[in-house]
């Protein structure tokens, strides 16, 4: 813990305050629910910013990831009878061992390259989950997912699991934090700024590349099984190259330099498809395909206006004003 900055505490401890107040204000079981999802997406988008923001790679296939979580439990909990509890230990596993089998190749790729290979991963494993009938069950997916218990409590739709999952949250944000500000952080800031110039100070670029490709693939894994367990079912459609795009427009909207911008853009986009489906509601011509467009539409005015990212973004504009008011006291000090 001891690379949490102060900053880092009272942020971490305020915003843990405001989602512990949300569902008492906004008690509407719609709202609980959406507020749910938003955290389970907050640590998949968490776990790309750390590869994206502080290792400079671009990823698509973390939805992947995601999905194997998911099937893992759902698999090993409705088949084979494990407790859910044991199946969180191989949804984070078996991600992991994928990521570090795949890694020796993908760690030696950079931008684009590294981009193409994740989608081809994503696209290989949607097939996978599809055409593998008789353990996916294919398209029609695996229904009747066991419920969490916690203390003999079973952990259901609602409150409860609302606040289950953004106690995971606040763990993943903690562990992230921590791992930016310690020395593989730093290490991982060098490659994103230049992985020749940091190689070249002895810092092993592929080493760490993939380090924290296996510790985003864990926390994807980690997320899926949250989700699983809190839809009771699951299907192939939620794990597509879709979801993978939604998560990257997640950490490019909110900064993909900062932990919290992962947070900030998953919330984000959780609240534009919301308002979206209130709309649709009421306006024929908006549907979920507009959603999709809306994304879009946000993601080129992000890279365009505001390229680091909105939170950054905010940060830099606040931090500049400061400095003019600060240097505008100063002066008056001296003219008195």
């Amino acid at each position: 813990m001891k690379g949490l900055q102060k900053t880092s505490w009272i942020g971490l401890m305020a915003f843990a305050v405001v989602m512990i107040i949300f569902p008492l204000v906004i008690t509407q079981s719609f709202y609980i629910t959406k507020a749910t999802f938003a955290g389970i997406y907050t640590i998949v988008a968490v776990s790309l910013g750390l590869l994206m923001g502080f290792a400079g790679q671009i990823s698509l296939g973390h939805a992947a990831f995601y999905g194997v979580g998911a099937y893992t439990t759902a698999v090993l909990s409705t088949t084979y009878n494990f407790n859910p509890w044991l199946g969180l230990i191989f949804s984070m596993l078996i991600p992991g061992m994928i990521a570090f089998l795949i890694g020796f190749t993908m760690s030696r790729l950079n931008g684009y390259y590294l981009a193409m290979a994740t989608l081809a991963f994503g696209i290989i494993v949607h097939v996978l989950l599809v055409e593998w009938k008789s353990v996916t069950n294919g398209a029609s997916g695996l229904y009747g997912i066991p419920k969490v218990e916690l203390f003999g409590y079973s952990l259901t739709q609602g409150l409860s699991y609302y606040y289950f999952v953004w106690a995971f949250v606040l763990i993943i944000i903690v562990i992230s934090l921590n791992i930016i500000n310690s020395r593989i952080g730093r290490a991982l800031r060098s490659i994103h700024g230049s992985e020749i110039a940091a190689s070249a100070m002895g810092v092993d670029a592929g080493k760490y590349k993939m380090q924290v490709f296996i510790v985003g693939a864990m926390f994807s894994g980690l997320a899926g099984w949250l989700m699983a367990h809190m839809s009771y079912s699951i299907s192939p459609t939620s794990f597509t190259l879709d979801a993978s795009i939604i998560f990257l427009a997640m950490v490019v909207l909110g900064g993909s330099t900062s932990i919290w911008g992962a947070v900030v853009g998953s919330l984000l986009i959780t609240l534009i498809g919301v308002i979206v489906k209130i709309l649709g509601e009421h306006i024929s011509f908006i549907t979920s395909d507009f959603e999709h467009v809306l994304y879009g539409l946000i993601l080129m005015i992000v890279v365009i206006f505001l390229p680091k990212g909105l939170l950054p973004s905010l940060v830099q504009v606040f931090q500049s004003r400061l400095f003019k008011y600060r240097k505008m006291k100063v002066s008056e000090d001296i003219q008195m």
